[in-house]
């Protein structure tokens, strides 16, 4: 009895990105079953006629080595039919059957790296940590791009694993701080992979592998630029006009980040556009922020006829866009918003900055003020961004909203 084996794109099965999963479809007695093979690829990289990943495609380091993968895979399934066809078991078994044997009970084996990892992101996107789950899917990404699509189990992620990964990094030109995001990253979900009790403690490989860090750069800008950006004429209703507006109500709005306001509601606005209460996407913490006279100007630009109060403040993200896809549109939304800030910063004539520097900003404004370290800690040098917010929750609204006068008097 014939059985064929193919190697195709499941096209009925699109992920967000546009990719398919890569399967390996098992035709048997006019039947088939699907075996997924744990990558997912775009269309353009796939050589759907001789079933292998095309030699320019730059999923994979090595396409040689991962089509050499794809072939042991699909030779061990014809091996297994074979000795199952010998055994004349063959003609007994259903297709769940013969699935189950050639995946070798893959379901009662504990999790690989990819696979803990992608789980892992599928609950952070259910808890709506889009931030940490997109940080998750590039190591993921770098991950398979430096072992060349092929998987591994957390024991053999160890001090030269991260070593050769390390130089393979430096090799391709990128930086100290994103090796740092990465290797973090990397670190956390072994952490949490010891107390799911996949890999045991003492395989552990941050004990001798340390993590290179450098001090970041911090952008703030100066009163003077400061009042050169707030001051400069722009065309009403322009973009440059709305990218400086998102960045001012980033500061006036404690140097918000980008995320939290994209997803402001008219329902986090409380009184009469006296307070915005909101809770931390990053951190899960609560804030409320005093509405200023400068920030409720800028708010009032943005106000429809009759709001509804599940309406977005801001226009980065619209009701009927899915929320898996939000995202990417706020990814989207942020790089058009520094492309647009960089032209303003020329108008100026003044260094280059992002919306994130709004945050900076009003820390270091702070503090150029006067304002008590223990109310708001300088976000440069040494001092995080997680320190900072500790600082301010630690507070009454009404001795913070003091400050907020004090540092937005510009």
């Amino acid at each position: 009895m014939a059985t064929n084996i193919k190697l195709l794109l499941d096209t009925r099965r699109a992920r967000k990105d546009g990719s398919y999963p890569l399967v390996m479809r098992v035709i048997h007695d006019r039947k088939s079953i699907n075996i997924s093979l744990g990558y997912s690829l775009q269309s353009k990289d796939w050589d759907a006629k001789n079933e292998r990943l095309k030699r320019t495609s730059q999923v994979v380091e090595n396409t040689t080595r991962f089509n050499n993968m794809l072939h042991k895979k699909r030779t061990k399934a014809y091996d297994t039919i074979a000795k199952l066809d010998d055994e004349k078991k063959l003609t007994h078994l259903t297709m769940s059957e013969l699935k189950a044997q050639l995946i070798e009970n893959k379901t009662t084996s504990k999790p690989t790296v990819f696979q803990f990892i992608e789980e892992h992101i599928t609950q952070l996107k259910k808890a709506r940590k889009a931030g940490n789950a997109d940080v998750y899917g590039q190591v993921l990404k770098r991950l398979r791009i430096f072992n060349n699509g092929k998987d591994l189990k957390f024991e053999a992620l160890n001090y030269a694993f991260l070593t050769r990964f390390e130089n393979w990094h430096f090799s391709n030109g990128s930086s100290v701080g994103s090796l740092s995001v990465y290797m973090r990253t990397i670190r956390a979900a072994y952490n949490k992979a010891i107390k799911s009790k996949i890999v045991a403690s003492s395989y552990y490989p941050f004990n001798d592998y340390k993590i290179k860090s450098q001090t970041p750069i911090r952008r703030s800008l100066t009163e003077i630029e400061f009042k050169s950006l707030r001051d400069i004429a722009l065309e009403q209703g322009s973009p440059l006009a709305h990218a400086r507006n998102m960045f001012m109500a980033s500061f006036f709005m404690r140097g918000m980040n980008w995320m939290d306001m994209a997803l402001l509601k008219f329902s986090n606005i409380h009184g009469n556009f006296e307070r915005i209460h909101y809770v931390r996407q990053k951190t899960g913490k609560p804030f409320s922020i005093k509405v200023s006279p400068a920030l409720k100007t800028i708010l009032f630009l943005y106000l429809p006829d009759n709001p509804k109060s599940d309406d977005f403040i801001f226009p980065i993200v619209k009701r009927e866009d899915l929320p898996e896809r939000y995202p990417d549109i706020i990814r989207d939304r942020r790089k058009r918003l520094n492309k647009r800030l960089k032209e303003i910063a020329a108008l100026c004539e003044i260094t280059p900055f992002t919306i994130y520097t709004a945050r900076h900003t009003y820390a270091t404004t702070g503090k150029r003020k006067g304002v008590p370290t223990a109310v708001i800690q300088e976000s440069m040098g040494h001092a995080t961004e997680e320190i900072t917010q500790t600082y301010l929750d630690s507070f009454e609204n009404s001795v913070i909203d003091e400050y907020d006068e004090i540092i937005m008097s510009q």
